[in-house]
């Protein structure tokens, strides 16, 4: 719970930090080009919720937590622009990780996903507070044995894999068209379709974990996602 917690107390320091350089950089923007011609840029923090990871079952027992957390972000271009729609194209990653009770030789034991993504967006209406989303990511799992302890660290990876799937979600960006905004806070949705495969040891430390199979892992992956965007 502790590293959770100094990861947690990191990711929002960062995000802080981010949020005042970002302020600082579109004090001094050029505010002559259209936002609409301008390129999109995101940061955000995401709670995670992947109902078939809770779902598996290691030999050793317990079970993975129903709620992850992490930090991503996006960049987009736009594609074309009308007074009744936008279209613009990117790309979009994150890291996740979610947390367990499995009882493990070493502190405890992780699921981590990164990915990223081509991405596009679709912003219907003249505010374009709302962005349909729809790409596809290749996303990096591997499930992991951690030692907490601040004084020493190590890690074992007990199964990795990678496979590629499509997401879809939508974006509504607070205070969008608002007159002199050119960024304000964002509320996200995605969900994430996708198949690893069977989860089994791959290695073994000192005793089987997993075991030949602790079951299926596939999607969806929901993802909420709070954060701030600029134009």
């Amino acid at each position: 719970m502790n590293r959770i917690l100094h990861t947690l107390r990191n990711s929002v320091l960062l995000f802080a930090a981010s949020l005042i350089l970002t302020e600082t950089a579109i004090a001094e923007y050029d505010d002559d080009e259209p936002r609409s011609k301008r390129m999109r840029s995101e940061i955000w923090l995401a709670v995670t919720s992947w109902p078939t990871l809770s779902d598996l079952h290691p030999v050793v027992g317990g079970s993975f937590n129903s709620v992850g957390y992490g930090l991503g972000g996006a960049l987009h271009w736009p594609l074309s622009s009308t007074r009744g729609a936008g279209l613009l194209i990117g790309i979009e990653g994150a890291v996740m990780a979610t947390d367990s009770d499995i009882p493990v030789l070493l502190d405890e034991l992780l699921a981590r996903d990164g990915y990223l993504a081509a991405s596009v967006k679709w912003q219907p209406g003249e505010a374009r507070r709302l962005s349909l989303n729809a790409g596809l990511a290749y996303h990096l799992l591997d499930i992991t044995q951690l030692e907490t302890d601040y004084n020493s660290s190590a890690e074992f990876e007990s199964w990795e894999e990678g496979a590629f799937g499509p997401f879809l979600g939508m974006t509504w960006d607070l205070g969008a068209g608002e007159t002199g905004r050119n960024g304000g806070m964002t509320l996200g949705l995605r969900a994430h379709f996708l198949d690893f495969g069977t989860v089994r040891d791959e290695d073994v430390l000192a005793s089987v974990v997993l075991g030949r199979d602790a079951g299926d892992l596939d999607g969806p992956i929901f993802v909420l996602q709070v954060g701030y965007r600029w134009r």
